[in-house]
């Protein structure tokens, strides 16, 4: 059973007993990420995320690790665009430690200057990772294209410049003005009870001060787009996408399947024909990548430089096929009960559950019921599908980004289309 309770200071307590199970995944959700963020200030939350693990007025670092890990605990953290999390995993019994452990780090983070150094140097390590990677690096540029100009399309763990020139000031700042009362959800789920979980909230929280609102910018009208990083690699990874529905839209479970039946998989379209009718790549599949008021739907892979543009034809195919005709009735059968399974299988984990109580609150505004959103697959029909890819699937919208050894002069937007 799903139950909530607002704090007079604007926390949100969302909480699901699990009967049967031993452990809590506890989650403090804050409605503030990179989205959020100005230009020069991209990063900050995710350095934020970074330093609240460094030490409190009462507790080191090693101190914080070493509780949770006398337990058997779990304690870790992430950014994303809309939302950053600090969350734990704990026998039901040890609620209290996790939840005081996760207080004291919002409540009386030290953010010491010689921390912020030494974490800065961490963090510069993560970029400089994901930048040598291009199988990861691809996808901020990606969203760099497709929202270009938009807070939406920087990413969420920001730049070297930006995060080689964040002072303690800055930093305290910031995070005073987002990680506040009103921003923030305390999810719950496992071995749990609801009003133990308000009480205790009650108790370590009372004082956490209340914000003001973020105000986001809406997302820009897609508009087709090209770009090209050339590197010395020996592949050439590329991004392609379109728009697609956001987080909450009527069609998001048409989305969902049309999106498995793509690139979800072995035995998606995607994956036989690029990799196993014609042997071009070895990785190809598609994702969504959504959020409250837009989203789209990208493809990904990584070729020979001679196998590029006949691979992009056969995508660019794959994708206008969606457009032509109605799925098959089996496929479509077998992909809803795929997803379905998906989903109750997911269910039983403790995590799984408390994510699902914070992004249907962010995201919807409400809790469904599972049977609610099982009927909502069952009622997609194969029309459905071919509407929505109708819709999407547009040379309006179509971006590419391409990461590799291809000149840009040969790339035009006149030689992809996705019109049948």
């Amino acid at each position: 059973m799903i139950r909530s309770t607002r704090l007079d200071n604007g926390i949100l307590v969302l909480s699901e007993n699990m009967p049967g199970v031993r452990s809590v995944s506890l989650g403090y959700w804050f409605r503030s990420g990179s989205r959020h963020e100005p230009p020069e200030l991209n990063g900050i939350t995710h350095f934020i995320e970074h330093m609240l693990f460094r030490g409190t007025s009462s507790r080191s670092a090693h101190a914080i690790a070493r509780e949770m890990d006398a337990v058997g605990g779990f304690l870790n953290a992430f950014t994303s665009r809309e939302f950053c999390c600090l969350y734990a995993k704990v026998q039901g019994d040890k609620l209290p430690l996790a939840m005081d452990l996760l207080s004291d780090i919002l409540l009386n983070s030290r953010f010491d200057a010689r921390e912020i150094d030494k974490e800065r140097r961490v963090v510069l390590q993560e970029l400089h990772m994901v930048e040598e990677t291009p199988e990861d690096c691809i996808h901020d540029l990606y969203s760099q294209l497709f929202w270009q100009g938009h807070p939406l399309g920087m990413p969420t763990s920001g730049s070297a410049g930006n995060v080689g020139s964040f002072d303690r000031e800055q930093i305290v700042g910031y995070f005073g003005g987002h990680f506040t009362a009103d921003k923030l959800m305390v999810c719950a789920a496992g071995d749990v009870q609801h009003e133990e979980l308000v009480a205790a909230v009650e108790e370590l929280l009372a004082e956490m001060p209340v914000g003001e609102i973020d105000l986001v910018d809406p997302p820009p009208a897609p508009s087709p787009k090209i770009a090209v990083e050339k590197r010395p690699i020996e592949q050439v990874h590329f991004c392609l996408g379109t728009s697609a529905v956001s987080q909450a839209h009527p069609d998001r479970f048409a989305c969902f399947l049309l999106n498995a039946i793509l690139g979800g998989g072995m035995s998606s379209r995607l994956f036989q024909s690029i990799r196993e009718e014609h042997g071009l790549a070895y990785s190809i599949y598609s994702y969504l990548s959504t959020h409250i008021d837009t989203g789209s739907l990208v493809v990904y892979t990584a070729t020979a430089p001679d196998d590029f543009e006949r691979t992009i034809e056969l995508v660019l195919q794959e994708l206008r096929n969606l457009k032509a005709q109605p799925v098959d009735r089996g496929l479509l059968d077998d992909t809803r009960e795929r997803l379905k399974g998906n989903l109750v299988l997911s269910l039983e984990s403790t995590d799984n559950r408390m994510t699902r109580l914070a992004k249907n609150q962010l995201y919807l505004g409400q809790q469904p019921d599972i049977d609610q959103v099982l009927a909502a697959f069952d009622r997609v029909g194969a029309e459905d599908v071919l509407e929505l890819a109708g819709r999407i699937l547009e040379d309006a919208s179509l971006n590419l980004q391409v990461l590799g050894q291809v000149d840009a002069e040969r790339l035009s937007l006149s030689d992809f289309s996705l019109t049948i």
